[in-house]
């Protein structure tokens, strides 16, 4: 039996361009990130910090201006180096869950036949785009994660794959799906995701609900629970 995935994984870092963009969409969510208790980084460059404590001067903020002060001052490419190594070393693993996740395309989840997973210095520890299959994780230079890198990508691929059919469908609130979420991941993937850390933030009721051997049944499950 094949246990590779047919989908194609591309690691790389974003562009001076790319960042900067991503950076700029960190700022306009801050409140939120905030609000959920995330510890988002910033550059140590006074331009920044100074958007950081008032986040109204994005309103007039000229963005030419601070697109060449980010290339100019704080960009550095060299800074992704040792974490694209460490995510590399598992990409197979990762393969392997995507494998196992094929099945579910019977409920609609959805799988792309190529995921970028992009590197960043900014926002929480991963995010998603579940139109096109990218992911963005936050690196330090030191090649380290906020958690096991491998076990962020199976997480944000499961949020792509069940952000349509699930999430969206049946109106999860953002606790109900990162529980849902870490559900899957902890009890699913136990085998591949060893010694997955579960988030706080959470909800333990949905979490609850979902076990390896009722997942084919996802869709009716939320369903049911989201009628109580």
């Amino acid at each position: 039996m094949n246990n590779q995935s047919t989908s194609k994984i591309i690691v790389r870092s974003q562009t001076a361009d790319e960042e900067f963009e991503y950076l700029m969409k960190v700022f306009g969510k801050m409140d939120f990130y905030n609000q959920h208790g995330y510890k988002i980084p910033i550059p140590d460059h006074p331009f920044f910090l100074n958007i950081s404590n008032n986040l109204d001067l994005l309103k007039s903020l000229d963005i030419k201006k601070a697109r060449n002060i980010f290339k100019k001052d704080v960009y550095n490419p060299n800074f992704f180096k040792n974490g694209l190594k460490t995510i590399n070393k598992d990409i197979g693993l990762v393969e392997k869950a995507i494998k196992k996740m094929e099945k579910w395309k019977n409920w609609e989840f959805k799988l792309f036949s190529k995921y970028e997973v992009r590197l960043t210095v900014y926002g929480p520890g991963g995010s998603y785009n579940f139109n096109h299959g990218n992911i963005i994780m936050k690196t330090k230079e030191s090649g380290e994660f906020g958690r096991i890198p491998y076990h962020t990508i199976v997480h944000e691929i499961i949020h792509i794959g069940i952000e349509e059919s699930i999430v969206k469908k049946f109106e999860l609130t953002h606790v109900e799906k990162e529980g849902l979420v870490d559900s899957i991941c902890a009890k699913y993937f136990g085998d591949l995701l060893i010694d997955y850390r579960v988030q706080n933030l959470g909800d333990k009721k949905v979490f609850n609900l979902v076990s390896k051997d009722n997942i084919m049944e996802l869709p009716k499950i939320i369903k049911k629970y989201k009628k109580k």
